[in-house]
C-alpha cells in the first residue's frame, strides 16, 4: 500500500498531537502514525498539566493556537495558581487532569481536523532522496511494508526508542508500561547520521483510593475561582464566570520518614541507578526517592503528594517518590509512610531508559541539519514533560507544514517572545546533558513572558501564519481594544496631581481603590482590570528591559546563512570555528550564547558575513 501526504509525524504522545494539530490547521495532509490510537495524547507520568514556567508555555501554545489549554480545561480535576505570594511574572497555572478524560479530549479534537489521518503502525524506516549533496525526506516504510509518501517527516516517539522499563533488577522492554518499545527507528536514525543519546525517566507507585487513610495526610484543595488556561475561556470572564466543567477533587501532602530512609539505603545495592544496571541520566530536577535520599542526606523527610488520576478511577498518584526499586522494597517504602499502612499498590514504579538525538543537529526550526524535511520533536530532543514536548510539537509542525507548502520562511520565536523561544534556544546552543526541564529562572526576559498576556506576545503571530482562527481573533481583538481603551482611561482621568494610571503603580493600590475615585475605571471588565494593574505595577521593570531586548535586538536579526564556511572565517580563534561548526547558529545573538564564543569572535565572524 502506498498513500500520499505532506507531512507524517511518527508519534501519539504531546508533542505528535500538537505537531499534526497545527500542520493539519496550515492545510497540510498529515498522517499520525502510533503505536496504539487509543493512548494519542496518553499522560504517562504525573496527571497534571502546567506549572512553575510550564503552565506560562501552556498559555502560549493557547495564544498561538495550540490545543493543550482547551484539552486540559475540559478536564482538569483541580486547578491551582502557583506561586501567588509573589510577583505575576512567575505565577504558575496547573492543573489536575482527570487522564482518560484528557486523553480522549486530545483524540476528539483531532478528529475536527479532516487533515489529519491516524495510522496505526510502526515506523520501520525513513526514506529519503539526494540531490546533488543534499538529503530529503521523501516518506516512510511502516513494519507493514506500508509506505507513506511525503515531504516533511516529524519524529517525536517520547520514550519509545528502544524503550527500556526497570522495576529493581527486571528489565521489560517497552516505552510505558503495557506498551511496546520502538525498536527499529532508532538504527534507521543512527543511519541517516544522526548522533544518539541515552537518557532516563522514572515514575512513582500509584495506589488504590480506598485502602489509604487520608485523615493522615494533609488536605491541598484546588483555587476556589479556578483560572482556565484556554485564552477562549477567559475572554469576557468575570473573575468568577469561569467553571470548570468536571467535578473539582482535592489532593492531600504527607511525607516521608527516617525510617524509609534508611530502608532505601540498605536497599541502593539493588537500585539500577546505583547498581550499575542503569548508566545513562536522569532528570535532577525531578529526582527518584533513592536519589533524594543519597543527595540530601540531611533531610529527615521528602514530602509526597497524593493525585487522582481521574474521576472514575481508584488511581492515586505518589508524586514524590519516584523509584525503580524492586516491588517488595517498594511494598516496604508505602507500608511505612504514615497514613498508607494499609495501601494497595495498583501499579509499581518503574525508570525507563530510551534514546535520544542530540538537539546540537537540529535548527530553531527543529529541522535536522542533515536531512531536509526531517524534523525532532519532544523527549527526543532531550527534553522533560507534556510541556515542553507539546511547545516543541507546535514548533515543528508549523515548520514541516511551511516546508511542505514551499514557504520559505521559518517559524522561530525569540527568547524575549516566548518560553518556547528560550527553551528551544537553550536546546540548539546549550545541550541538554541531563532531561531538560523549563523554569522561569532561565528566561531573562521574564518580566515580559507572563501568563496574563502571553495572547498579547504571540495571538497576531498565530494568525498572521494560519493558526488562529476566526473565532480567537474576533475575542482576542475586543480584549485588545479593550485594554487599549483602559489604557487610555488611566492616562486621560487624574487622582490629585497625577494621572490614574500613575497612582495605581505605587505598590500598595489595588484597582478597587481607582475605580472609587474614577467612576469609569468600576465598568472596566475584570480581567482587563487585572491585565492593567500588572502593567501599571511592572511599567518601570518593563521598560528597562526593553531598553535591553532593543539593544540585543540587532544581533538576533542579523542571520547567519546555514552555507557559511567557518574555517573560511579569517581571524576566527579555532575554538569558535569548531563551536560555531557544530551548532551552524541561526544568527550572531545564538551565536553569542554558544559556550565559548566570545564578543571578539561575533566581530570577526559580523565582518566576515559584511563582506560576503
Amino acid at each position: 500500500m502506498i498513500r500520499n501526504f505532506d507531512i507524517v509525524v511518527i508519534g501519539g504522545g504531546h508533542a505528535g498531537a500538537e505537531a499534526a494539530w497545527a500542520a493539519a490547521r496550515l492545510g497540510a495532509a498529515v498522517a499520525l502514525v502510533t503505536l496504539d490510537p487509543s493512548k494519542v495524547g496518553q499522560m504517562s507520568c504525573n496527571p497534571a498539566i502546567g506549572g512553575l514556567a510550564k503552565g506560562q508555555m501552556v498559555r502560549e501554545i493557547d495564544a498561538l493556537g495550540g490545543l493543550m489549554g482547551r484539552a486540559i480545561d475540559s478536564t482538569g480535576i483541580q486547578f491551582r495558581m502557583l506561586n501567588r505570594s509573589k510577583g505575576p511574572a512567575v505565577w504558575g497555572p496547573r492543573a489536575q487532569a482527570d487522564k482518560y478524560r484528557y486523553a480522549t479530549e486530545v483524540q476528539h479534537l483531532l478528529a475536527t481536523q479532516p487533515y489529519i489521518v491516524t495510522v496505526p503502525g510502526e515506523v520501520a524506516e525513513i526514506l529519503t532522496e539526494s540531490s546533488g549533496s543534499c538529503r530529503s525526506i521523501r516518506g516512510v516504510r511502516l513494519a507493514d511494508a506500508a509506505t507513506l509518501n511525503c515531504r516533511g517527516v516529524i519524529v517525536t516517539t517520547g520514550t519509545f526508542l528502544r524503550g527500556l522499563m526497570h522495576t529493581g533488577e527486571v528489565q521489560t522492554e517497552g516505552g510505558r508500561v503495557g506498551e511496546s518499545a520502538a525498536r527499529g527507528l532508532s538504527g534507521c536514525l543512527a543511519g541517516l547520521g544522526l548522533e544518539l543519546g541515552r537518557l532516563k525517566t522514572g515514575t512513582p507507585p500509584r495506589l488504590h483510593r480506598d485502602s489509604i487513610d487520608f485523615a493522615r495526610f494533609e488536605l491541598q484543595p484546588g483555587d476556589p475561582s479556578p483560572a482556565p488556561f484556554s485564552f477562549l475561556n477567559e475572554y469576557g470572564a468575570a473573575d468568577d464566570s469561569w467553571r470548570p466543567p468536571l467535578q473539582q477533587v482535592h489532593c492531600w501532602i504527607g511525607a516521608t520518614n527516617p525510617a524509609i530512609h534508611e530502608l532505601i539505603r540498605a536497599n541502593l545495592h539493588r537500585a539500577p541507578m546505583y547498581s550499575g544496571q542503569i548508566a545513562s541520566t536522569g532528570p535532577r530536577y525531578c529526582p527518584s526517592i533513592e536519589d533524594k535520599v543519597v543527595r540530601f542526606a540531611d533531610k529527615g523527610q521528602h514530602q509526597i503528594f497524593l493525585e487522582p488520576e481521574g474521576l472514575d478511577t481508584p488511581e492515586i498518584y505518589c508524586n514524590g517518590i519516584s523509584t525503580s526499586l524492586p516491588r517488595d522494597v517498594q511494598e516496604q517504602i508505602i507500608a511505612r509512610v504514615s497514613g498508607l499502612e494499609s495501601a494497595k499498590i495498583l501499579r509499581f514504579g518503574y525508570a525507563v531508559e530510551y534514546d535520544m538525538v542530540w538537539p546540537t543537529q537540529i535548527r530553531a526550526t527543529l529541522e535536522t541539519k542533515c536531512i531536509g524535511g526531517l524534523f525532532l520533536a519532544g523527549q527526543i530532543n532531550g527534553t522533560s514533560g507534556y510541556e515542553e514536548a507539546a511547545a516543541q510539537g507546535l514548533v515543528a509542525g508549523v515548520n514541516a507544514a511551511r516546508l511542505a507548502c514551499g514557504k520559505e520562511v521559518d517559524f522561530v520565536l525569540r527568547r524575549d517572545q516566548a518560553y518556547i523561544g528560550v527553551l528551544i534556544d537553550d536546546l540548539v546552543t546549550k545541550p541538554p546533558t541531563e532531561p531538560y526541564r523549563m523554569f522561569t529562572s532561565r528566561a531573562e526576559h521574564r518580566l515580559h513572558l507572563r501568563a496574563d498576556n502571553a495572547d498579547q506576545r504571540l495571538t497576531p503571530l498565530g494568525r498572521e501564519i494560519g493558526l488562529v482562527d476566526d473565532l480567537r481573533w474576533s475575542r482576542f481583538s475586543q480584549r485588545r481594544d479593550a485594554l487599549n481603551l483602559g489604557m487610555a482611561m488611566l492616562k486621560t482621568n487624574r487622582i490629585g496631581d497625577q494621572s490614574a494610571f500613575d497612582f495605581l503603580r505605587r505598590p500598595a493600590v489595588s484597582w478597587s481603590e481607582v475605580s472609587a475615585q474614577v467612576p469609569a475605571a468600576a465598568d472596566v471588565a475584570p480581567g482587563v482590570a487585572r491585565q492593567l494593574d500588572i502593567r501599571a505595577k511592572y511599567e518601570g521593570y518593563i521598560a528597562r528591559q526593553d531598553r535591553q531586548i532593543e539593544r540585543f535586538s540587532e544581533l538576533e536579526s542579523r542571520l547567519i546563512p546555514h552555507t557559511v564556511d567557518y574555517s573560511a572565517v579569517v581571524g576566527l580563534r579555532g575554538e569558535a570555528r569548531q563551536k560555531l561548526g557544530r551548532f551552524n547558529p541561526r544568527s550572531l545573538g545564538q551565536a553569542l550564547r554558544i559556550s565559548g564564543i566570545t564578543p571578539a569572535d561575533l566581530t570577526v565572524l559580523a565582518i566576515h558575513l559584511q563582506k560576503n
